[in-house]
């Protein structure tokens, strides 16, 4: 079977060992199998769904593909935006940091629609966490989009963002919403362009244009414009009256421009204000592309350091709650090396073997780790806590107490001796 898919939905370029299975419940209590691509290409995060079991009870196998957001790369030797037509204009649009949010349709054995379902990349249906700040989002436009059974096939990409759900940039000027951040219509990504001239798609926020790179007819040289209109980014412009040679000149010149923006508004609010941009446009063997750009002193730091810094451990422990945040109890008792493989994993693409192998990288991830989990904790004094575990396991010793707080509170290993101490004076009363 899964041969069969890596065939027909997935162009060979996925193999049978990169479609992992999968079984999990949706928002309104339908239960979805299948499998779920981990390649690292356009197909990472997509579908296929071979099951369902309605929450009726109504119960059949189907074949449903649901194409995910694709992999954002890097300028390389093989991901390259096109630049020989005689007119170029791409947008770069910031990257908001946030979660990335794929909508689908699930269609039921007649084709009819059951429910759209939030996905992020890593799972079928988004985990309870993050669909619970998406109940807080305006939907209206994503529904009037389904309405139209002729985009039952199409997903939706977003980027759910904001203060609720803040990582490493803080955008304070938004509590929570999301921004059409990609769009698969009619088996085609469509590419900046194809969204903002896509009728069924105007009612949609995307993200805001940063910087535009530009070459015109009869021209043989690009340019870099400031399109900064945003109210949080106006007062900090930057920009070059510089032309240059090639797209590839003009891109390092956006990571100078990103850099000194971000120094700009950190004079004056003591903190960085853009991730850095996207481009969504054409590759240069043809068809849509993502192409992302970082600040030049962000990228020059992942490859000039010796181990991984802490912000970008965060960044990868951050993402690690953000797929698995309801789970993460249940998955550590089962293997305390989970999220250590993860984050390892994913900071391949920006560092070095030698770097993410380094002792002190491992010690970062734990430390991180650990601090993100335990600012997900409902606050709780010590004191409560050793009362609850007095009280809910009488006739039991100090020592054993003990064991049940590391096993309960993983996260709060810092504080076992204080937790020693309030223990052994309350059974000492």
């Amino acid at each position: 079977m899964k041969e069969k898919f890596c065939e027909k939905y997935f162009e060979n370029n996925v193999k049978p060992k990169h479609l992992r299975q999968f079984e999990a419940k949706t928002p309104k209590g339908n239960v979805i199998k299948g499998y779920i691509s981990r390649k690292s290409n356009k197909h990472l995060g997509s579908i296929v769904i071979t099951h369902i079991t309605e929450k009726s009870g109504k119960s059949y196998d189907t074949e449903q593909f649901v194409q995910s957001f694709p992999k954002i790369h890097y300028w390389d030797r093989k991901h390259q935006l096109k630049d020989d037509e005689e007119s170029i204009i791409y947008h770069c649009q910031e990257k908001l940091d946030g979660t990335c949010l794929i909508i689908y349709a699930l269609k039921n054995d007649l084709g009819e629609t059951i429910e759209l379902i939030p996905k992020t990349r890593g799972k079928a249906v988004a985990d309870e966490h993050v669909l619970e700040m998406f109940k807080l989002v305006d939907k209206k436009a994503i529904e009037e989009f389904y309405n139209d059974n002729d985009h039952s096939n199409d997903t939706l990409m977003f980027e759910l963002y904001g203060i609720l759900n803040r990582h490493e940039i803080a955008h304070m000027d938004t509590y929570i919403d999301i921004r059409l951040i990609g769009a698969y219509v009619d088996e085609t990504f469509l590419n900046y362009i194809a969204i903002k001239c896509y009728g069924d798609l105007e009612n949609f926020k995307t993200p805001d244009t940063v910087f535009t790179i530009e070459k015109y007819p009869y021209e043989n040289s690009f340019s870099v414009k400031w399109c900064g209109i945003n109210y949080k980014l106006r007062n900090y412009e930057v920009s070059t009256k510089n032309t240059f040679p090639t797209l590839f000149d003009a891109i390092q010149e956006v990571k100078s421009l990103l850099e000194q923006l971000n120094k700009k508004y950190f004079e004056q609010n003591s903190r960085r204000v853009i991730e850095g941009i996207v481009i969504n446009g054409e590759h240069s063997n043809g068809g849509q592309m993502y192409l992302k750009v970082k600040p030049r002193d962000i990228e020059l730091e992942a490859k000039t350091l010796d181990s991984v810094p802490r912000r970008f451990i965060l960044k990868e422990v951050q993402k690690y709650f953000d797929e698995y945040g309801s789970q993460v109890r249940e998955i550590y008792e089962k293997d305390d090396t989970h999220y250590v493989k993860y984050v390892k994993y994913h900071l391949k693409e920006e560092f070095s073997y030698e770097q993410i192998e380094d002792p002190r990288t491992r010690r970062r991830i734990k430390n991180v780790f650990m601090e993100v989990w335990d600012s997900k904790i409902p606050p709780k004094s010590l004191q409560n806590i050793c009362d609850e575990l007095i009280r809910e396991n009488p006739d039991t010793g100090v020592q054993d107490l003990l064991k049940i707080f590391a096993k309960t509170y993983p996260s709060k290993k810092k504080d076992s001796r204080i937790v020693y101490q309030i223990l052994s004076v309350k059974l000492n009363r």
